[in-house]
């Protein structure tokens, strides 16, 4: 998965690093990645389609169906490939390659998505910046395009992932674009600022960018007057084309 440099969300990533909110800290990051596998990809993707296809043929009902879809399906498995290492690519110091199929789904309406993380932001956002909620959907869409996307989310494993350990909330969401073979993943993790022990893993999520970016959209200059997305608000809900 090829890292794609997208500067409106280096600074929304930049404004969800470790951000102290009343009793809570809050690291996300939201990243787009190109569907083309190279190098590491590659050898990843053959490991698992292999893996994939032993465990069919030992046992065809273990994997014949799961939140994705049908497993024998090899559109099915390269998509699970796909997020997996859309993961791995986010996280390099953790191996996401065991993640099970079953621990993804498939999301049915952009609104009920857009809704759920607007739910998990909106204090951020009353309290930092008003305008961030409407800058994040407008970044989102020029990426994607929300309306062409699927959207998929992952739900950890409570004992081994590094997304559960001391956390309070969690959300992780991976719009897909296939037009644009494109895929914007969006992690974010909320923690207790009174845990002494937060993971090595967990800490990773925070990627610090340029103060003076971070400074810039807290007051409210960011990027959203430049964008495009006249069709959708905030809200979660698509707008009637006039």
């Amino acid at each position: 998965m090829k890292f794609l440099e997208q500067p409106q969300l280096e600074m929304l990533t930049s404004f969800l690093s470790n951000r102290e909110i009343g009793d809570r800290i809050l690291n996300g990051r939201i990243e787009a990645f190109s569907c083309k596998r190279a190098g590491e990809d590659k050898r990843l993707s053959k490991m698992l389609e292999q893996q994939y296809v032993d465990e069919l043929a030992c046992s065809p009902t273990a994997l014949g169906s799961s939140p994705l879809g049908p497993l024998s399906d090899s559109g099915t498995r390269r998509l699970l490939i796909d997020l997996i290492s859309t993961m791995n690519a986010s996280f390099p110091d953790h191996d996401f390659s065991s993640v099970r199929p079953e621990q993804f789904l498939k999301e049915q309406h952009v609104s009920l998505v857009m809704s759920n993380i607007n739910m998990h932001l909106a204090e951020l956002s009353e309290t930092y910046n008003s305008s961030f909620l409407e800058e994040l959907w407008m970044s989102i869409e020029e990426v994607v395009k929300l309306k062409e996307c699927e959207i998929y989310s992952y739900v950890p494993d409570m004992e081994e992932d590094p997304f559960s350990e001391g956390n309070l909330w969690t959300f992780n969401f991976f719009f897909f674009n296939k037009n644009l073979k494109r895929i914007l993943y969006f992690t974010c993790i909320a923690t207790s600022k009174y845990n002494p022990e937060i993971s090595a893993s967990q800490q990773s999520v925070v990627h610090m960018g340029e103060e003076e970016v971070e400074e810039e959209f807290m007051e409210g200059d960011g990027m959203g007057a430049d964008m495009g997305g006249d069709d959708m608000n905030m809200t979660g809900e698509w707008e009637e084309e006039v």
